[in-house]
Order: C-alpha cells, then structure tokens, then sequence
C-alpha cells in the first residue's frame, strides 16, 4: 500500500508538471513568432544604444550647418544705457584754446579748464543703439572645416553602422543560445518521458514480483534528476529569452515565440577564409580608421591655412545720446544730445608670429596621422589573425558536430537495447541509468557543439564584414 501510494505521489508530481509545461508552450505560441531578420529590425526601431547613435548622427548634421552658417553674413543690434558716476574730464595744458579768455586761478591760469578742475566730457547718462553686419570674405579655414563637418557626419553615419552590427552580432548569438536551449529542453523532455514510462513498466513489474524494489528506486531517482534538469533548462531559456528581448530593446513583460528553431548545419557548407583589400573595406572598424585619417589630415591643412590672412567686410549704424537727468529722450533742462554713425569697411588680419604654436599644431597633425596610419596597418593584421582563427574554429566545429551526431545515434541504440534487454528481465536497471545518462551526456554535448556551431559561423562572418550579408541569407 506505501509503495502504491508513492507511485501515485511521482505519478500526480509528474501530470501537474506537464500540464504546468503545457501551459508555457501555449503562452509561447500565442506569442508573436519572430526570425533572426524580425529581430534584428525591431531592434533596428528599439535598441537604445541605436537611436543614441542615430541622434549622434543628427548631431553631426547640425555641425555642418554650424559651419556653413559661419560663411554667411552675420548680423547683431547691441544696446547700452550708462550712468556714468564720474565723468571724464578733459585738461587742455599750455595756453587752453586757443583764443578763449585766460584766468588767473589753476596750474597756468588757464581759464579754459574750468578754474583748473577740468572740462567734463559729456553728460552724466549716455544711451547707444548700434546694428553691425559682417560678411566673411577671405578665410580658407572655412571650406576646410566644411569638409571635416562633413567627414565628421560619414563618421557618425558608420559609427552608427557599427552600432547596429553590434546589436545584431548580439541578437543573433542570443537567438542561437534560446533555439539551442530549446533543443537541450526537448531532449531532456523526451528523456523524461521515456524513464518516465519504464519507471510504470517497472512499477508494474514490481508489484507482480517479477522486479526488484531497488530497480524501482534506481529509476525514481534517474527520474527526479530528469525533472530537476528540466527545471534549470527552462530557467537558463528563460534567461536567454530575456537578453534577446534586452538586445532587441523589447520590454521584459512581452512575450516572443522564435520561427528559425529549424536551422540546422550542413557539413558541405564551406566557407572560404582568404582576405584582400576589398574584405578589409568591408569591416566597418577599418572604414572608420580611413575616415578618421581623413578628418586628422584635415585638421593638418587647418592648422596650416592658419598662416593665411583673413578679410571680412563690416557694416554699422548706430545711435548715440547724451543727457544730464536720466532719461531716455530730450526734456526741457536735461541738456540731451543725439546723433547718428554710419561705418563701412574691410577688417583685415595677417598673422605674424604667434610664438610657433601653429608650428608645433602642424606637427601634432601629422604626427597623429602617422599614428593612425599604423593603426590602420595593425588593424589589417589584426582582421587578418581574427578571421584565420575564426576559419579554423569553424572548420574544426564542422568535424566536431559530425562526430557528436554520431555519437547520440548510438547512445540511443544502447539506451534503447537496454531498455528492451530490462523489460525482458535480462538486464539491470542499473544498465538503464547508466545507458540513460550516457546519452544524456551525448544529447548535451551535440547541443553545445551545435551552439558553438552557430557562434563560430557568425564570428567568421563578422571578421569578413559579411555579417548583415549573411544573416538575409539564412
């Protein structure tokens, strides 16, 4: 009766966790189905690191037009209200002015100085209203720093390439880690159902006489470690199902179901592994080094016209007014003066000597492109070992997983013979656990050859800067 009532515990245990597994896989398929392509597009709209690129992108835009604008006439109204505590005075030495009445009171007896305390020079409050237009005309700098704005916009557009690459190197690893934890649950799903049904064949046996106690217990055991394997599988998909949604910039709560769960590898897929210039052209971190040695030969040929002199034209208008009680309009004692200028002209500016620190900016310039040519040099030897590495990695997975499939197909023969020889009271059960575990060992080394499969694929990819070419083939 003990021995019933526990086999009816495992039994019940069992059914609530396939109904509970039943009722995950129908959330997931009423789940938006989604390809590596899907997910990388959303991504495309969603991904935060994307949109700050492009808004780096907008940026650089807006740079351009910070410059252009700087060629364009320039024009401003300054104003200015003065109340001026202590007024200037003007001191005429010698005789004064000529002609006018001398005194005989301060240095000189000059009347002309105000009994020698000198002559204010206007009144107290002074108000002006200028307007200056400005018209750049010579300046070489300018058509420079147009062309580095806009070297500096085809630098953001490809960091924002790279960007986006990145995203998708990422949202195509985390999709093969959920489709290959996907499989490792479904083996471990099938391995449990297949203990599961001998531990009833066993049970059965047991209960006619005809098996033992111990091999019942063997196969409880083998079958609690199967569900406790379940579980953390279903946790470890949970986990990649979430950084996929975290690379696509998908919120957590949404759920997702995957629709390229069929892809599969094809030992006669080569791919061939040699680089040439075009291959280097193709990886956008060596297009970025070329634009940044455009942008620091730039700043070189900046530095330079630095030498050259400037010539704008200049305009104004102003208005100014003078009065001895604040006001801003003439009354009747205030003593209010106004008038109007009018300026036209050209401002020319010809360096001389600055102390040699153009000089030494010049050769900072082209010491820094000597600098980022060598990058340039160590980046295509770098792209040179990374896909070389990639290739062999790639090669020797393909030998691997053809070896591991093998490897499963007759671990489950063995597990399946044993299987048969203990039902047919000739093998133990001990054989069953151990042909079941083998072939879970088998099960889990295939998948993670398989996955490695997958990465090593998209590495090789990526070092060729085919990895967006790659991804819309599959």
């Amino acid at each position: 009766m003990r021995t019933e009532f526990k086999f009816l515990s495992i039994t019940i245990a069992l059914s609530c966790f396939f109904l509970l597994n039943a009722g995950w896989a129908q959330t997931v398929q009423d789940a938006e189905s989604l390809s590596i392509k899907d997910c990388i597009d959303y991504a495309t709209q969603n991904n935060s690191n994307i949109k700050i690129a492009r808004l780096n992108e907008r940026i650089a835009r807006q740079q351009v037009n910070e410059i252009r604008g700087s060629g364009l006439p320039q024009a401003k109204i300054t104003g200015s209200y003065d109340d001026r505590l202590k007024i200037p005075l003007l001191v005429i030495p010698g005789g004064g002015i000529p002609g006018a009445p001398t005194g005989n009171s301060g240095a000189g007896g000059n009347s002309d100085n105000a009994k020698g305390q000198g002559i204010p020079l206007g009144y107290q409050y002074n108000s002006s209203l200028t307007g200056e237009v400005t018209q750049m005309i010579i300046n070489p700098s300018l058509w420079i720093g147009l062309k580095a704005a806009k070297s500096s916009s085809e630098l953001s557009q490809q960091q924002t390439q790279q960007t986006r690459e990145n995203t998708a190197y990422n949202i195509a690893s985390a999709y093969y880690q959920v489709i290959v934890v996907q499989k490792q649950l479904s083996l471990l799903q099938s391995n449990l159902a297949s203990t599961q049904q001998t531990l009833t064949n066993t049970q059965l046996q047991f209960d006619n006489g005809v098996a033992k106690q111990v091999d019942v217990k063997r196969l409880q055991v083998n079958t609690s470690n199967l569900e406790s394997q379940i579980q953390q599988a279903q946790l470890n998909l949970m986990q990649v199902i979430n950084q996929l949604k975290f690379q696509m910039g998908m919120p957590l709560t949404e759920q997702i179901a995957l629709s390229d769960t069929a892809l599969a590898f094809n030992p006669q897929d080569r791919v061939l592994a040699e680089t040439s210039e075009a291959s280097y052209q193709n990886r956008i971190d060596y297009q970025i080094l070329q634009t940044n040695l455009k942008l620091q030969e730039l700043d070189r040929k900046n530095n330079t016209v630095g030498y050259y002199p400037t010539l704008n034209a200049v305009a104004n208008y102003g208005y100014q007014a003078q009065g001895g009680d604040f006001a801003l309009f003439a009354t009747n004692n205030n003593g209010w003066v106004d008038y109007n200028t009018a300026t036209i002209g050209l401002r020319l500016n010809i360096p001389v000597f600055d102390g040699l620190q153009r000089h030494a900016k010049v050769q900072q310039s082209k010491l820094k492109a000597d600098q980022l040519k060598e990058n340039i040099s160590l980046t295509k030897q770098s792209i040179d070992l990374e896909t070389s590495n990639a290739f062999s990695k790639y090669s020797s997975t393909l030998q691997r997983i053809d070896a591991d499939q093998q490897n499963v197909a007759l671990a489950k023969d063995v597990y399946q013979i044993t299987q048969l020889e203990f039902q047919e009271g000739v093998g133990t059960s001990t054989d069953v656990v151990e042909a079941e575990t083998a072939l879970r060992q088998a099960q889990n080394t295939y998948v993670t050859t398989l996955l490695d499969l997958y990465l090593a694929r998209l590495d090789l990819e990526k070092s060729k800067g085919n990895l967006f070419t790659y991804i819309d083939s599959l």
